[in-house]
């Protein structure tokens, strides 16, 4: 039986959106730079800034060829950050160091590795150019870089540099969640509110693919309400519909504006943690345990206290799909909620 080709991501999708903007971003950059170089730096138009114009373009080119089509989109970015970078600076070497005007075509490279990289990976590019200054400004101004006042210059020369990263990373972030968070809202669960099973596996999914292509981590977590079944015997289906509701509110309240909740089913809730560890998903966990607890339910003349069962997992540690990362909460979860009961009649027994 012929196996079915699993479809292309939303997160490939925009990845390689960005590298066709990308493309027509590098003949821009191509074409601000002859420009200069014809009408106003005539004399830097020499043989080896031919060659550089002429390698730069050759490689944009080449990172698109039908033969590297299987290359993963963001570290066609990657190269595509980093070949800039080394063109800028060459152009800008040879235009007048750090008071060439072409200086700001560095904002190119820097914006697409924010919107792209890991922020290690961003610093990396950043440490980069900020090293590739002090060359040019020692080698192509002949300034002393050995001063305080070149550092006060380098200060406002990179630090726009700096602060575009971080804004275009933060934009990059909030832009993602509210897309993650928006497709995962489109199949609601009408009692809670939060996402329904289905779009929360789909929600999962999607994430896991965008964390392996990142390199980065993702976390699930499965919650069951303690003695739900007890709750909605003695005091009727609102008592137990109202507990949902308060562990719904209680997910909403503590996970991050970037995490999706979800109605996993009867009386179970989870929670996607996208660049979370175990670490940190089990932090989150002892959070929801403990809010609520915190939280009283009023039935009737009557306050209940609820609790719930946690089990965690994170990817790559546990799996890395969604099976796999569900198997390893649902094990847990097992775990946990069997520790309860036991603890609960070792103390009705002695009591």
């Amino acid at each position: 039986m012929q196996r079915r080709r699993a479809p292309a991501t939303a997160e490939r999708h925009d990845l390689e959106g960005l590298v066709r903007h990308a493309a027509l971003a590098d003949w821009l950059v191509l074409a601000v730079a002859l420009l200069y170089l014809s009408l106003a730096a005539r004399g830097a138009l020499t043989l080896h800034m031919g060659a550089a114009l002429l390698g730069f373009a050759g490689f944009a080119a080449t990172l698109r060829l039908p033969v590297l089509g299987a290359m993963p989109p963001d570290l066609r970015l990657e190269l595509e950050a980093w070949a800039t970078a080394l063109f800028v600076t060459f152009v800008t070497w040879r235009t007048g160091g750090t008071d060439s005007p072409l200086q700001s075509l560095y904002l190119l490279p820097i914006v697409l590795a924010a919107l792209v990289l890991p922020p290690l990976r961003i610093v990396l590019l950043l440490t980069a150019i900020g090293g590739a200054y002090v060359l040019v400004a020692a080698g192509g101004t002949r300034i002393d870089v050995a001063t305080p006042a070149f550092g006060v210059r380098a200060l406002g020369a990179l630090g726009p540099f700096v602060l575009v990263a971080w804004l275009t990373a933060q934009l990059g972030t909030a832009a993602l969640s509210a897309r993650r968070r928006a497709d995962a809202l489109g199949g609601g669960d009408a009692l809670t509110g939060l996402t329904n099973r289905r779009a929360f596996v789909d929600a999962l999914q999607r994430e896991l693919e965008r964390s392996a292509l990142r390199s980065q981590p993702c976390a699930l977590l499965l919650a069951d309400i303690d003695g739900q079944r007890q709750l909605n015997a003695e005091l009727g289906q609102e008592a137990g519909n109202a507990a949902l509701a308060l562990v719904a509110d209680v997910l909403r309240r503590v996970l991050r504006d970037s995490d999706v909740a979800g109605r996993w089913g009867g009386d179970e809730f989870a929670a996607l943690l996208p660049g979370a560890d175990l670490d940190a998903v089990n932090a989150a966990a002892q959070r929801i345990r403990s809010a609520v607890h915190a939280a009283t339910l009023a039935t009737g003349n009557r306050l209940v206290r609820c609790t719930v069962s946690v089990g965690t997992a994170a990817s790559p540690r546990d799996g890395r799909d969604v099976r796999s990362l569900v198997a390893a909460a649902e094990k847990r979860l097992a775990r946990e909620r069997a520790l309860r009961r036991a603890s609960a009649g070792a103390a009705a027994a002695t009591g």
